[in-house]
């Protein structure tokens, strides 16, 4: 017998992964259509990349936690990789994100991070 409080959860659960994975997708491809909303401030394309990124990556981490279909550690890797794809893009498809020394850094140490979790 499924129990009221468990559809809620289940729907709100539900709700939460789609509206996380909505907005990263939305701050990635098209930051214009929500910065307005969130910020009087000029658009920040590697912030908002970023930021998409992160959310996607937390989407991704819920719904695998939820379903339990991989491992958290798995799950992890994946978030990271997402990140990395989308650094990697930022700095070398956009030219957006500066190339300096601590972004590579950071970038080259996700990727590697995102490998040992996933291996």
């Amino acid at each position: 017998v499924i129990m009221p409080g468990e559809i809620f959860q289940k729907f709100a659960l539900s709700l939460t992964i789609v509206m996380l994975s909505v907005w990263g997708a939305i701050l990635i491809v098209s930051p214009e259509l929500v910065v307005s909303m969130l910020s009087e401030e000029p658009i920040n394309h590697a912030l908002a990349g970023m930021m998409g990124a992160a959310l996607l990556g937390l989407a991704f981490i819920s719904f695998a936690s939820i379903t339990q279909w991989t491992t958290a550690k798995r799950a992890l890797g994946v978030a990271m990789l997402i990140l990395v794809v989308e650094t990697a893009y930022l700095m070398i498809g956009a030219e957006v994100m500066l190339v300096t020394f601590p972004t590579s850094v950071s970038l080259v140490a996700a990727a590697a991070v995102a490998f040992f979790l996933l291996v």
